[in-house]
């Protein structure tokens, strides 16, 4: 068994490489968070020499204030543009599914190994 001043000791030292432990890490942090910050600040500095327009932003149309009849131009305009890609979207699936499907067996190369 080991005297108590051995474990006091062992505790302090365990105690000690903790510190230095989470101080290093806390160190390092910090370092990496000033080093953010800078190439933040250089950030901010190349787009201020960027000439970009300011955004024109349209106020929205508030369905509550339109005319019925061009909402419900609006939203059949709508339908119609979904339905027709819907349709072109099955076509050009359908005519793949043909395209792979249809094989000519008297032009295909067959592997040798079946003619045996």
């Amino acid at each position: 068994m080991l005297p108590w001043w051995v474990w006091l000791l062992l505790w302090t030292a365990l105690v000690l490489a903790l510190l230095v432990v989470v101080g290093a890490l806390l160190w390092r942090s910090f370092r990496k968070f000033l080093g953010m910050v800078e190439a933040t600040g250089e950030l901010a500095d190349q787009l201020g020499t960027l000439d970009i327009p300011e955004p024109v932003l349209d106020k929205p149309e508030l369905a509550v204030l339109a005319v019925a009849r061009d909402i419900r131009d609006r939203e059949d305009a709508r339908r119609a543009r979904r339905s027709e890609l819907r349709r072109s979207r099955h076509e050009r699936r359908m005519a793949r599914a043909r395209r792979i499907t249809r094989v000519d067996a008297t032009s295909t190369m067959w592997p040798p190994d079946w003619y045996r």
